[in-house]
């Protein structure tokens, strides 16, 4: 017996077929056998477990930006109620730089509000919503694999809600660009860098979601199947030329940017966790590609496993790496240190500012 045969023996053997029928254009009522959606029955537990963590974590985030955003605020008026500091009569910390970097001074940065930088991180929350969604659509489709609805809402989200949460990283990332005055490492022109790097994660995000609906939604599979590869082809690629951008910034920020060496290491764990987060967002991006490639009769898109240890694992990692890096690395912080430590900013030592947090 041929592997095809004994392949088609075994899906007949573990997956009924259900009578239906549709009425053709002439009237004619049409009586057909539907497969199922998946090759195997999802998990309830496996879904229901990250739901509920995603769930979790979309709260712990939500609290921390609200929490940084109010200690932002009050280390700024702690400085400015000082007295010695003024945001009207201060000059840009680089005006007093003694010229031992040899680099001109680069205009001041306006100070983006904390409604502005909460802002940068509402892709990541609706990522996560999404994530959210997916889980719960592969519950529903446990208790019917023949539903179009909860396969299509499934396959959509969990293919999307990556691009999403990339939007925050790179909008992070271009903040992080500006504040240190570090624009000359991008390896985009850096008044382009976030918008390069938004569009093209947007245009993944519509072919991504565009195949993910014409898979369940159409019978040419093989089309949906295409638009999806490309959507993931150009995050592979856009992620690609990212994590390149982000390497250079690391390894030539503190040597380049006039600000670097006079604030803490936040910036710097920052954009370590932004790295870490594109890695685990690249190599699931690899693996979804992969699996889209060998197509709906491949090993991937036959095992469940691999949704959760390859897709699941590696997205609430990227959840998991800012919750845990935000105490030491978050934009509040840097834009705090960046914008406010001005005119006299060796007076304000780090001890100082975790001395008006506490308070």
């Amino acid at each position: 017996m041929s592997a095809t045969v004994k392949e088609k023996v075994m899906f007949a053997a573990t997956v009924s077929l259900k009578p239906s029928s549709y009425t053709a254009a002439n009237g004619t009522i049409v009586h057909y056998l539907q497969r199922p959606y998946y090759t195997y029955t999802p998990t309830v537990g496996g879904a229901a477990v990250f739901a509920v963590l995603f769930g979790i974590s979309l709260v712990v985030l939500s609290v921390q930006l609200w929490q940084y955003s109010k200690q932002r605020t009050s280390m700024e008026r702690q400085i400015m109620a000082d007295g010695s500091v003024s945001r009207d009569q201060t000059e840009d910390v680089e005006s007093h730089d003694d010229g031992g970097l040899g680099l001109a001074a680069p205009a001041a940065v306006q100070p983006c509000s904390n409604a502005r930088l909460i802002g940068k991180f509402v892709p990541l929350m609706v990522g996560i919503a999404v994530e959210i969604g997916g889980y719960a659509a592969r519950i529903a489709s446990r208790n019917d694999l023949y539903s179009i609805g909860p396969y299509v809402a499934q396959a959509v989200m969990l293919l999307v809600a990556p691009a999403l949460m990339a939007a925050t990283i790179y909008m992070n990332f271009g903040r992080l660009l500006t504040l240190l005055r570090a624009t000359q490492l991008s390896i985009v022109p850096a008044r382009f860098n976030t918008t390069i790097f938004v569009m093209g994660d947007i245009l993944s995000f519509v072919l991504q979601g565009a195949g993910g609906g014409i898979l369940g939604a159409s019978d040419n599979h093989q089309l949906g199947s295409n638009i999806v590869i490309g959507g993931l082809a150009i995050q592979v690629f856009v992620f690609g030329f990212f994590v390149a951008t982000e390497v250079r910034f690391l390894m030539c920020a503190r040597r380049m940017s006039p600000v670097a060496y006079r604030i803490s290491r936040h910036w710097k764990v920052l954009n370590i966790n932004l790295f870490v987060s594109s890695l685990l967002i690249l190599a699931r991006s690899i693996v979804r590609l992969v699996e889209f490639a060998q197509g709906f009769n491949g090993y991937i898109m036959e095992h469940e496993w691999f949704i959760y240890v390859f897709d699941a694992v590696p997205m609430f990692l990227v959840v998991v790496s800012f919750i845990v890096f935000f105490n030491n690395g978050n934009l509040f912080r840097v834009e705090f240190e960046c914008t406010s430590m001005i005119s006299d900013s060796r007076k304000y030592s780090m001890d100082t500012m975790t001395g008006c947090i506490d308070k």
